[in-house]
């Protein structure tokens, strides 16, 4: 089903992936703490995410009103709205919409496995720059004993290696 976010029509998708994977504001002011990078879809600009300490990408969105930013985060490919306050992905030629703290958190999971460690983390457990990973853990348990998460997520969790739904 397509997405009723009419912004993803107003911007590029296709950037090309920026040179060096940098926030350039950071870069600018000599810091390199950010957790990860989106790329301005109207503009290409690269900014850090909401999670880094400098919020860059969002205050491009504030300063330049570019209502769009394709996370560059390997593994990942959706876009976010500003506006609309949208994650979107594109599938079989359409925009959808997706689950945000789902789609990252299942994609920094497969980094923490793949690096290693298993999937029984405690709940303030924070992978690498940032991310909650020990709050994903506990949030996918509370969806899945409500009954709000989809066959295909639960599916996708359940696969993760040494993943117990227990905690």
């Amino acid at each position: 089903m397509p997405t009723a976010c009419e912004h993803i029509d107003e911007v590029r998708p296709d950037w090309p992936p920026p040179a060096e994977q940098v926030c350039e504001d950071c870069a600018r002011a000599g810091a390199s703490n950010w957790v990860s990078l989106r790329q301005c879809l109207s503009c290409g600009h690269v900014g850090c995410c909401d999670s880094s300490p400098g919020r860059h990408a969002t205050a491009h969105h504030h300063e330049a009103g570019h209502p769009m930013v394709q996370t560059l985060q390997p593994g990942q490919d959706w876009v976010w709205c500003y506006v609309d306050e949208l994650t979107l992905r594109r599938v079989d030629g359409d925009w959808v919409e997706v689950d945000l703290f789902f789609e990252a958190g299942l994609a920094y999971m497969r980094d923490h496995v793949q690096a290693g460690g298993g999937p029984a983390v405690g709940e303030d457990f924070i992978f690498g720059k940032g991310f909650p990973l020990g709050r994903w853990v506990a949030e996918m348990r509370r969806r899945r004993g409500a009954g709000e998460l989809g066959a295909e997520q639960e599916a996708q969790v359940g696969g993760l290696p040494g993943w117990r739904w227990e905690g």
